[in-house]
């Protein structure tokens, strides 16, 4: 019987773009479209590393962005047949720095950063951002939190040739806070990845030891990670061995607000001493739907090309309601779902995006209502280990098959060990027993989700740990929110948080931004009205408005086969001259892909 990863294997031998990255030996940058198999490819390059090339006690660092995507490789790679080793490290940027770079070096160099990590929480960051720019006599009009940021994102090396507009009055509000941030010493996630980069620039031993351990690093969603890192890629690659196999989409850079541009993974691309490879095979969607993308995109010349569901076509509907955003909630719950339903298309391949949060939570309010089975994609959850863990925890309580206690047991050690407690074999047999014992427990009781989560939390002291924690005291404000306010989450349910992240038989509310990685039959897109999408402040700017262009594109390349578009007549709004409706038109978006399928039927 063939295994997954030779089956796998076997597959992308078919695709030369896939199979050439896969073999390539040395550092190497990969564009990689919607739907091209670029998580194929990283995982299957990660096993054969780590079993034809690199030598235990060697491994390799693989850099995601978020928690779920390190997840997803975890998965993936076990099901493969990977067998767990020390120095292989699947986690997100800023885990990184702090575990492989920050917590081994900065007691060493004077880099203005000490152990353990106190983060900022964002409360106080807002507040200490604004008491920077009032005493600075700068108004919030001028100057706001989002522009600071990007200013501290551009102020670090000089290894890139990227040139990026520099704002004078938010680099003087980016020096001020930062020197107050290191007099409260404190950090914040900026500072962590800037802090991890000079350590890494400017000590020769720094590039010495990661080179040592880590032979290659691999890089996903290059385009979504900012200068800092990429000037950690850049000072890697000329000072040292490592190779670096980077891979991302230019098109899919929609993160500005985090100091995120598509330039840097070009300049990547374009580097003579890297390989560059681009897939260009979209094994999702149809031809119609590749074609539409390169229509949100306003490209012509775009030259990739549906690899699957060959000779079918896309359906595109435009639907415009009469007043407000809730007509078109009433639209998706009272036709469209019933139809995709009818027509065989089942809950968990349709995606509903809209622009924010409170539109998710205004529909999830009508879907329950309906009775109809949702869930939100990546989940503020998403955002901590810690939240994770405890979701994985309920899953193994509601079905110990599900998952690996040993996985539980394990992630629970590491919480203890980054707090400070040494742990000999004794206590950690007794902590694993001590963990089993608790949710084994905790299975013959039917608690509301709150109560169980309080069980958890008292008989583990699991707050006092995470407060005291060098890894996870990044989280303790996550954690702390969630635990306030999970009454309110998923109606008190276990069963319902231990279904976070893996949907079942539901229908998926996301935000634009956060449909990312994600693909569905079905993708219907709320608020196409002009002035909303693309947002009415960046119709006079290209490159935010760009940047728009490539939102509209995520979206339309989640979905394999069917788009729906919608959006009202009117919006009434509160201004201060109090409510007022204004007539809306159609969103230069739903009119270039009106036109686009037009000329289809034609």
């Amino acid at each position: 019987m063939m295994s997954i990863f030779n089956e796998k294997l076997e597959q992308i031998k078919n695709d030369p773009d896939q199979f050439a990255a896969f073999n390539s030996n040395t550092s190497t940058v990969v564009k990689a479209g919607p739907g091209s198999g670029k998580t194929t490819v990283l995982t299957l390059k990660i096993m054969q590393l780590l079993t034809e090339k690199i030598k235990a006690p060697r491994g390799l660092a693989c850099i995601t962005y978020s928690n779920e995507a390190a997840k997803e490789f975890k998965t993936r790679l076990k099901d493969y047949g990977f067998q767990k080793r020390e120095n292989v490290i699947l986690d997100t940027v800023h885990s990184f720095c702090i575990s492989e770079v920050i917590i081994p070096f900065s007691s060493i160099y004077e880099e203005g950063i000490s152990l353990p990590l106190d983060i900022i929480s964002s409360n106080e960051k807002q507040a200490l951002f604004s008491k920077v720019r009032d005493d600075l006599g700068i108004s919030p009009q001028q100057v706001n939190l989002v522009n600071m940021d990007k200013e501290r994102n551009q102020s670090i090396g000089v290894n890139s040739s990227v040139e990026m507009q520099s704002y004078d009055l938010a680099l003087q509000v980016a020096r001020e806070y930062e020197l107050r941030l290191k007099e409260l010493g404190k950090v914040d996630f900026i500072e962590v990845v800037k802090c991890a980069t000079n350590l890494i620039k400017n000590y020769e031993y720094v590039r010495k030891c990661l080179e040592s351990k880590f032979p290659w690093i691999l890089i996903d969603e290059y385009q979504d990670l900012g200068k800092p890192l990429h000037e950690m890629v850049l000072t890697l690659y000329s000072t040292t061995k490592i190779k670096i196999f980077a891979v991302g989409d230019p098109d899919q850079s929609i993160y500005s607000f985090q100091g995120a541009i598509p330039n840097y993974l070009l300049e990547l691309f374009e580097n003579r001493g890297f390989s560059s490879i681009q897939l260009k095979t979209n094994y999702r969607s149809n031809q119609d739907i590749v074609d539409a993308s390169s229509v949100a995109l306003n490209i012509d010349d775009r030259e990739y090309r549906a690899g699957t569901r060959l000779g079918e076509r896309a359906e595109f509907h435009f639907v415009s309601c009469d007043n407000n955003l809730s007509d078109q909630f009433d639209y998706v719950i009272n036709n469209i779902i019933p139809e995709c339903i009818e027509s065989g298309i089942p809950f968990q391949e349709i995606c509903v995006l809209m622009k924010s949060g409170e539109d998710i939570k205004s529909l999830s309010r009508k879907m329950e209502n309906m009775d109809i089975p949702f869930c939100v994609a990546k989940h503020d959850i998403m955002k901590s280990k810690i939240l994770l863990w405890l979701r994985d925890c309920a899953r193994w309580k509601m079905d110990q098959s599900a998952l690996s206690f040993t996985e539980l047991a394990d992630f629970w050690l590491k919480i203890l060990t980054s707090s400070g407690i040494t742990l000999t074999e004794e206590i950690k047999m007794a902590e694993k027993k001590l963990l089993f014992n608790l949710l084994r427990y905790r299975i013959q009781t039917n608690r509301s989700l709150n109560e169980w989560l309080n069980s958890i939390f008292t008989s583990l002291e699991l707050l006092k740990l995470i407060n005291h924690s060098d890894r996870y005291k990044n989280e303790f404000e996550i954690v702390q929110n969630f635990l306030s306010n999970s009454k309110l989450f998923f109606n008190n349910d276990i069963e319902k948080f231990a279904e976070v992240g893996v949907p079942q038989n539901q229908v998926t509310l996301s935000t634009r931004h956060s449909s990312k990685g994600l693909e569905f039959e079905v993708v219907i897109m709320l608020g196409m009205e002009e002035g909303n999408f693309p947002d009415y402040r960046t119709v006079n700017d290209a490159e935010k408005l760009n940047e728009q262009r490539r939102l509209f594109f995520v979206c339309i390349s989640r979905a394999k086969r069917v788009c729906y578009l919608l959006m009202s007549k009117s919006i009434t709004s509160n201004t201060r001259f109090g409510e007022r409706t204004h007539p809306k038109q159609p969103s230069v978006f739903w009119r270039e892909l009106y036109e686009f399928n037009s000329s289809l039927k034609e």
